[in-house]
């Protein structure tokens, strides 16, 4: 059914799209979630000053291949199940007319 093929493709853009914005953001999370060696942890500054001179710009998005298929997964899941569900209520599926 084209529906579902269209419902699947739509949820999987968006789950790579959305995993790849996100990506950045979440590397810095863990990197400030990390303690120094003095038991503090750092600035979110320190932590991209941290990663931008040790890999530069890419080092923001070190693991995204790793997040895409695990976040990706379940993005996909999550949208693809809202759109049976609301077709199984009798509501439209999402983009359609």
């Amino acid at each position: 059914n084209i529906k579902w093929a269209i419902t699947l493709s739509a949820a999987l853009t968006a789950a790579f799209f959305s995993t790849l914005a996100s990506q950045p953001g979440d590397m810095l999370l863990s990197s400030v979630n990390k303690y120094k060696k003095d038991g503090s942890k750092p600035t979110t500054a320190e932590a991209a000053r941290d990663i931008l001179s040790k890999d530069g710009w890419k080092g923001l998005f070190r693991g995204t291949k790793a997040r895409i298929l695990h976040t990706g997964a379940i993005v996909t899941a999550q949208l693809t199940l809202y759109d049976i569900v609301k077709q199984l209520c009798g509501i439209a599926a999402t983009g359609s007319t």
